[in-house]
């Protein structure tokens, strides 16, 4: 379980610490999945799940978190912050 998944290396130092203790990780939960891009073509999230053999889930993504924000009505955050959460995304997440 972790708070946020960025890049992934907390997690992938996290799965290499259960694996040393002798125990078999098999998934992981994070409470918000940003769904930036990882290495590669994936997302951080995926390519933990195709280089470790864990499925990851995950709370919220951020694509979740924006559409709630940007639905008519939607009250915590002003249009300046959803423009630069939209920014973030178009920056560093998954074409």
């Amino acid at each position: 379980m972790d708070d946020v998944v960025t890049a992934g290396t907390a997690v992938r130092e996290s799965l290499e610490l259960i694996r040393a203790a002798g125990a078999r990780p098999v998934g992981c939960v994070f409470a918000l999945d940003r769904q930036e891009r990882g290495l590669g073509a994936l997302s951080a999230t995926q390519e933990i799940e195709q280089e470790h053999g864990v499925k990851c889930l995950s709370v919220l993504t951020l694509a979740e978190l924006i559409e709630a924000f940007a639905r008519p009505g939607a009250r915590g955050i002003t249009a300046g912050q959803l423009a630069a959460l939209e920014a973030y995304r178009a920056r560093y997440g998954l074409a």
